[in-house]
């Protein structure tokens, strides 16, 4: 699998929609809130590469997006428009 850091990571809405929902399920289980820093810090230790396996067009993109290459051809497509 390829690697994307975790900032790259906390930029979809769906992972973190995903890291919501698991924080929901781990503050009830704790009995308050675990906060969304420790939720979304357990979540890609724990959860991120089983979540990226199932969804691998989103993890194509998003390691696409992390690629340094990325930004340049963005900026220089958006200057064609």
């Amino acid at each position: 699998m390829p690697s994307i850091n975790s900032a790259e990571l906390l930029k979809d809405k769906d992972i973190v929609n995903e890291i919501n929902r698991y924080k929901w399920c781990e503050s009830e289980k704790a009995g308050c809130d675990i906060g969304f820093e420790r939720a979304s810090r357990e979540w890609i230790n724990t959860c991120s590469k089983q979540y990226l396996n199932q969804h691998t067009k989103k993890l194509a993109v998003l390691w696409l997006k992390s690629q340094p290459i990325y930004s340049i051809l963005n900026k220089e497509i958006k200057t064609l428009r």
